[in-house]
């Protein structure tokens, strides 16, 4: 099992710059938690709250008007707070919505920092980009065509795992 380290250097897939110190930025924020990420066979629940994180961490970072920004846990709790799916009690079309909100909010900070974030689509090798933040993206937003679980963005899971890790969440 690799060490948070490791994985979240792994996550910047060679970036030196922004990226990477969110990246780093996240492990620090997850290593008590989270020292090693184990690499399941079925669910990657470590590796997506490892990968959601990162992006969080960027968009807040890079979208807070304020040079040197460093994020905190309690600042991922407030942003997890208000993008938590709602529980089974909720009325029609309100998961959908939710799954929508948290889409619309990560892609909307990377769109503001200048990353050309495409709509989520199916999963396919052709939704390829060379920019490591785009293609993480599409990772955790695109959808397989199965049904069941895999009609869900694996983002949903990411938040819910933060939620887990920075916080008790509200439904």
């Amino acid at each position: 099992m690799p060490t948070i380290w490791e994985y979240a250097d792994q996550v910047a897939a060679g970036d030196t710059g922004l990226w990477q110190a969110a990246t780093r930025r996240a492990a620090i924020l997850l290593a008590p938690t989270h020292p090693v990420i184990s690499l399941p066979y079925r669910m990657p629940v470590h590796q997506v709250l490892v990968q959601t994180t990162a992006l969080v961490v960027y968009g807040r970072t890079r979208t807070a008007g304020t040079p040197g920004h460093v994020v905190t846990g309690f600042e991922l709790a407030a942003w997890v707070a208000e993008h938590v799916l709602p529980g089974p009690d909720a009325g029609p079309g309100a998961v959908a919505a939710a799954v929508r909100r948290q889409l619309d909010s990560i892609a909307g900070m990377l769109r503001s920092t200048g990353h050309h974030v495409p709509e989520p689509g199916p999963r396919a090798l052709r939704r390829y980009s060379s920019d490591p933040v785009v293609r993480l993206w599409h990772d955790l937003a695109d959808v397989d065509d199965a049904p069941g679980l895999g009609a869900f963005p694996l983002l949903c899971l990411g938040v819910a795992a933060m939620s887990d890790t920075f916080g008790p969440a509200i439904v």
